[in-house]
């Protein structure tokens, strides 16, 4: 079965993927990092329970990550892209991971908070909040959750505290950063909203790649409906813009945009060795021009590029693999040309 980041998804021209995190702590428990190590064995062992029961899932415990780390961050990608995975992972005798079949949901289970549930789509896909809420509100009721009537679900993080959920898209806005003003304009517009957006990675190659993530701030005294209503209608506004300016760009540059274009598609298709931010750049001005390009020559699919953006974000925790620089980008190169001639 392939995995949720394999798969096609809507708007995939700009958002790269869709997250939803919901966390909430069992009461009667200490929270992290409080919590001992036999209230954690304890505190596992009931949220398992409850999970093994509905049939909810597939198990895979975190006790396997010792033996087995490839497979841990196989079975957790979701983690890859937006967290540090599996090495924030502490004591992993205490806790556990529960997955389904393209990892698209997961529950983790003694991390920062008791539970954290995980939702991810390709591309912008409402869904992924109906999932996430879904099983919320089945653990919920098996579950007696820390909850105040004044202050909603509480958190050992008080960011999370009210509803202790976190929507989050991941967008390519090369043409908004490339425009005068574009960024800021943005900016302005997504504070509106009472959210935020931040570059993908503060630091290192993809420092300033135009990859964004837009999240919600605030958690405390709002309902999760209004959310996910407000990232919603957010994210279409980012949609909109950015698509926008990428029709300006493309038809008062046309000539020069599509030369871009061809040299990025050559780059990524016949270079021998490339830095990750070569290969998100030739990306980034394929996605451009792509929907404007008249020639018929870039035949790439938007779940082709979609597909290299995300191996591009999450590489540094893909495998773990030691390799010096001019070998790793090698390697690179030679990924990058197996999935284009499977697009082919």
């Amino acid at each position: 079965m392939s995995m949720w980041y394999e798969k096609s998804g809507e708007d995939m021209d700009v958002v790269i993927a869709t997250k939803v995190s919901v966390v909430r702590n069992v009461k009667g428990f200490n929270f992290s990092p409080k919590i001992s190590t036999a209230e954690s064995d304890s505190l596992l062992d009931m949220v398992s329970a409850v999970i093994d029961k509905n049939k909810l899932m597939n198990h895979w415990s975190v006790r396997q990550a010792k033996e087995n780390k490839e497979e841990a961050n196989l079975l957790t990608p979701e983690t890859q892209i937006f967290e540090n995975g599996m090495n924030a992972i502490t004591q992993p005798d205490h806790k556990g991971i529960y997955y389904n079949a393209d990892a698209s949901l997961s529950v983790l289970i003694g991390d920062r908070e008791h539970i954290t549930i995980r939702s991810m789509s390709a591309g912008h896909d409402k869904c992924t909040y109906a999932r996430a809420e879904q099983l919320a509100s089945e653990l919920e009721g098996k579950l007696d959750m820390a909850f105040s009537e004044k202050y909603g679900f509480l958190t050992s993080d008080v960011r999370l505290t009210g509803t202790g959920l976190k929507i989050s898209y991941v967008v390519a806005i090369p043409a908004t950063v490339n425009n005068n003003g574009g960024l800021a304009a943005l900016r302005q517009r997504v504070a509106q909203y009472y959210w935020e957006i931040r570059p993908f990675a503060e630091q290192g190659e993809l420092a300033d790649s135009n990859i964004y993530v837009v999240t919600n701030v605030s958690t405390l005294g709002v309902a999760e409906e209004d959310v996910e209503s407000r990232g919603e209608m957010l994210i279409g506004d980012i949609i909109k813009f950015e698509r926008k300016l990428r029709e300006e760009l493309a038809k008062k540059k046309k000539p020069q945009m599509a030369d871009l274009c061809g040299r990025s598609y050559g780059l990524l298709r016949y270079s021998g060795s490339m830095s990750r931010k070569e290969a998100v750049d030739a990306l980034n001005w394929i996605r451009i021009y792509k929907d404007f390009d008249d020639s018929g020559d870039f035949k790439l699919s938007w779940e082709a590029i979609n597909k290299l953006t995300q191996m591009m974000c999450w590489e540094p925790q893909q495998n773990g693999l030691k390799l010096r620089p001019d070998n790793l980008a090698a390697v690179r190169s030679r990924k990058i040309k197996e999935i284009l001639k499977g697009d082919d």
